[in-house]
């Protein structure tokens, strides 16, 4: 029998229009929440015997063992305007402790449960684990200046910079970056906090995997087609960079499924360069990184991929 699906998301999410889709056409029976619309549309309950019950103005379900969950986004509660700030402190954490307390200890499949994610979203962690595994780039993280500057005299200048969290500043996003011999007159700055240097890998082109339980899926980003994309495929230009589904070599599956497995992961994206050398060098993993712009860009289907890791 056909596991039922629980999908925790937000109102315009077209990663979960398309696998809901997907459960419509294969009738998989679902229930979707907006979760930033918990107060005005949906009603959780939790008793103490550990069933959760939600409820829209239509439905009830009981989250027993049957129920699997997706965990794609949960939102935090609509901003209500006028609202004190420390009174909407407590609304967030609230509603969080609720939503975490079901998707740590469902005795269902969660995909992913938040303590797994945020054990998993470190990059020192991935980095260390995959270190002896798999190629992966020469790295320190620190706030001496000194050490910088040895580690870009031993890479003779061919390093980048990256944010361990991604971040937004003034409305932009911060992508990776080489360091310049100009940037580096200003290497003091780097005593104000930790900050992540590696060295430069020169790319044939990236792949961005998708893996499951059960599948590890390539697609191959042609990055260096583009000077927008050359550095940081995230600076998109859809007009040159071509993605395409490529085969992968099974010790690169065999790390993917690892990392997952180590994590406790039911579901991870992860991303590589293929190096000029003819080496796939693991950079990261999102464990709920973005998909569905991959398989629109490469017509490679991975909504069935997704949702049929839901349906168990």
């Amino acid at each position: 029998m056909k596991n039922k699906i629980l999908i925790l998301t937000y109102e315009e999410d077209p990663h979960a229009d398309s696998v809901s889709s997907f459960f419509d056409k294969n009738k998989v029976s679902y229930f979707r929440v907006a979760t930033e619309n918990l107060e005005r549309d949906y009603k959780i309950t939790f008793e103490s015997d550990s069933v959760y019950k939600i409820s829209d103005n239509k439905k009830k379900i009981y989250l027993d063992s049957s129920w699997n969950i997706w965990n794609r986004r949960v939102m935090n509660p609509d901003n209500k305007k006028g609202m004190p700030k420390t009174l909407l402190d407590i609304v967030i954490d609230e509603s969080e402790l609720t939503w975490d307390g079901l998707l740590n200890f469902h005795n269902g499949k969660v995909v992913n449960r938040p303590k797994n994610h945020l054990y998993a979203n470190n990059k020192i962690g991935q980095l260390k684990f995959a270190s002896g595994k798999i190629k992966i780039p020469d790295t320190i993280i620190t706030n001496d200046p000194s050490c910088v500057e040895e580690f870009y005299d031993k890479h003779n200048g061919n390093i980048c910079f990256k944010l361990q969290k991604g971040a937004i500043v003034d409305g932009k996003v911060i992508y990776t970056n080489k360091v310049t011999k100009e940037q580096m007159k200003n290497i003091n700055l780097v005593s104000r906090h930790p900050c992540l240097f590696q060295e430069y890998v020169d790319k044939e082109f990236e792949i961005r995997i998708v893996a499951t339980d059960k599948t590890v899926t390539g697609i191959k980003i042609d990055s260096q087609k583009s000077e927008i994309s050359k550095i940081d495929f995230r600076r998109y230009d859809f007009d040159n960079v071509k993605y395409k589904h490529i085969n992968l070599p099974d010790d690169v599956k065999e790390f993917c499924s690892s990392l997952l497995t180590n994590y406790g992961l039911h579901f991870g994206v992860l991303d590589f360069i293929y190096s000029k050398k003819h080496q796939y060098t693991f950079l990261e993993l999102n464990p709920n990184g973005q998909w569905l712009w991959l398989e629109e860009e490469s017509g490679y289907d991975l909504t069935k991929e997704v949702a049929e890791n839901l349906i168990n």
